[in-house]
């Protein structure tokens, strides 16, 4: 058999009733098959087969448009994801480092600012809850177990400034309501301090 995409096929009357039929009860809005299916014996000599009718659209419908960035999403979304990942243009790190100056301007910025509002109150309570219950729930896990060397690295920080922490506060006195006292303030005192360096 030749190398082709191209195959030869007749189809039957009641075969193009039923190919017309399932395009047009197609569920993605405006999809139509290539190319349209036909009866070969109708085409007349010397005339291109029948084409889908085009339909002129400067800009498709809302749905047609979400149809469509959905479908190329889950397409070849995940593959360009990991090919950008593998492949920055600079280092992404550093890129950051080098934009906190302008990060930090923004944050001061008032229409920044504003437009942070606008977007909570087009959002509601219900709507963040379905989200984090339908997204975050089910990433939770997979997403710390993906970070597991943060993890190590976080606890293996703060396991010893917590033993020093704790040595500090075990060492004082206890013997009153006063001794007490003074040993909460200087342990909130001491987790407050460590607040930022793990």
């Amino acid at each position: 058999m030749a190398d082709s995409d191209l195959v030869n096929v007749q189809l039957t009357r009641a075969d193009l009733e039923f190919l017309q039929a399932a395009r047009a009860a197609h569920e993605v809005p405006g999809a139509q098959g290539q190319p349209m299916p036909f009866v070969e014996a109708d085409r007349p000599w010397g005339v291109a087969r029948p084409a889908n009718p085009i339909s002129i659209q400067r800009l498709p419908s809302p749905q047609q448009w979400v149809a469509k960035q959905i479908g190329n999403l889950r397409a070849v979304g995940e593959t360009n994801y990991r090919v950008g990942l593998t492949t920055p243009k600079k280092s992404p790190i550093q890129a950051g480092i080098a934009a906190q100056a302008k990060y930090e301007s923004k944050m001061r910025d008032p229409a920044v600012l504003a437009r942070r509002v606008a977007g909570l109150r087009k959002s509601s309570d219900e709507e963040w809850a379905a989200v984090a219950e339908n997204i975050g729930a089910r990433r939770l896990v997979e997403g710390v177990e993906a970070r597991i060397h943060k993890v190590e690295r976080a606890v293996a920080s703060l396991h010893g400034k917590m033993g020093q922490h704790l040595a500090r506060i075990d060492a004082m006195p206890n013997a009153s309501d006063a001794d007490s006292e003074r040993r909460m303030v200087e342990n909130l005192k001491g987790l407050r301090a460590m607040k930022g360096t793990i």
